[in-house]
């Protein structure tokens, strides 16, 4: 079914408030969903709603609270409350405090999943800051050459500053995501062959076995195992949080951040970025009907048609948040 994005707004409010969310962290919460869905980060999006519905009504949400404010660093403890609103906590006070320092690093701990990272790194970018994002979660990823879970899928986001819209590299280090395994199981389809194991270390495209028992496999093998590992250490011992997280709880999270001004002029970087993406767009396509996009460009072109034209909503998926398509008309 087809809904307007004010449409999908209303009704998620409605949904966040009544379940006891207060109206700030509503608002802030239903923007970054609607961000999420309408830019093809699905597996962020509506299929999160009812898992933080459900996260509400047994356990609320905690505020979190700083353990440390200085300078250039702070610390931040979620005390198990929603994850993406402890990221967006934590995106705030970073660009608070490059307001007065070229560098700033913010950590947190205590959280549960924290979001779509994209969009956290484009706020910032669109203020002129470059950004790095560091964020673990559960066990669901093989060490190379194991055929256990031990590392999360630790993504790594980077956010650059660029006109009309910021250059955002957004990627896990798992050559599949536990998000797209709960996709693929709503939308009763296999994983690709060599992204995942079952619960015997056996390779699997049933993504009920490799989120149950099994494992992601790193992308890239011993390369993306090895980023993982790097980002395991930095979202844990840098921040204090759990060295190995327990079922959606203590994620850890680690920002990097300065202004694109930091080392040269603001308009130098402008310029420079400027001259690299044009030669990238220039390259010749290996198909002249897909021409080279710039990390973030689709999801740009995604969102503005989501604004034009709204988003399709699976209708299972609809019928779970809001019942039968008829009802909820």
């Amino acid at each position: 079914m087809r809904v307007t994005l004010d449409w999908l707004r209303k009704r998620l409010t409605g949904l966040f408030a009544g379940a006891g969310l207060g109206a700030q962290d509503t608002a802030v919460l239903v923007d970054i969903l609607l961000d999420a869905e309408a830019s093809g980060r699905r597996t962020h999006g509506l299929i999160r709603v009812r898992p933080m519905l459900k996260h509400l009504a047994t356990s609320g949400h905690q505020p979190g609270r700083w353990l440390k404010e200085e300078a250039a660093c702070a610390l931040y403890d979620g005390q198990g409350g929603l994850g993406y609103l402890v990221t967006h906590a934590c995106t705030l006070k970073v660009m608070e405090l490059l307001e007065r320092s070229p560098l700033a690093v913010v950590g947190a701990r205590g959280a549960t999943h924290t979001g779509p990272i994209g969009y956290f790194a484009g706020q910032c970018a669109r203020q002129g800051l470059v950004t790095f994002f560091f964020t673990n979660c559960s066990p669901f990823a093989a060490p190379y050459g194991a055929r256990e879970a031990i590392l999360g899928t630790n993504p790594i986001t980077i956010g650059l500053p660029h006109e009309p819209e910021p250059i955002v590299v957004d990627l896990a280090t798992t050559a599949t995501t536990y998000g797209e395994c709960r996709l693929a199981l709503q939308e009763g389809r296999n994983l690709p062959e060599g992204v995942a194991l079952d619960s015997r270390g056996a390779p699997t495209t049933d993504p009920a076995e490799a989120i149950h028992g099994g494992a992601l496999l790193p992308f890239g093998g011993h390369k993306g195992y090895a980023l993982a590992l790097a980002i395991q250490v930095l979202t844990t011992a840098l921040t204090g949080a759990a060295a190995i997280p327990g079922a959606g709880k203590d994620y850890g999270l680690s920002i990097i951040a300065l202004r694109k001004d930091l080392l040269v002029g603001g308009e130098s970087y402008d310029r420079i970025t400027a001259e690299v993406l044009r030669a990238v767009k220039a390259a010749r396509p290996l198909d002249h009907s897909k021409p080279v996009l710039i990390p973030g460009e689709r999801s740009a072109g995604l969102r503005r048609q989501a604004l034009e034209s709204g988003i399709e909503i699976e209708p299972q998926l609809y019928e779970k948040l809001f019942g039968k398509a008829e009802e909820a008309q």
